[in-house]
């Protein structure tokens, strides 16, 4: 699930301009198809949501 949810966010806030707002939870849960209920059971904001796109991230260029 966790898998899903950061691919919709990582598409959604790719397709943000930076200086745009970003996705909200109930975008990112709606572009995952899951109620926002069962996105804020892994996820309470949009900020945690980003950590972990850079943490895996950061992991994934050491590796």
């Amino acid at each position: 699930m966790r898998t899903r949810i950061l691919a919709a966010a990582r598409d959604l806030l790719g397709a943000c301009a930076p200086a745009s707002d970003p996705p909200t939870l109930d975008e990112i849960a709606a572009t995952a198809g899951i109620t926002s209920r069962k996105l804020r059971a892994y996820y309470t904001s949009v900020e945690a949501i980003k950590r972990e796109l850079a943490s895996r991230s950061d992991h994934e260029e050491r590796s």
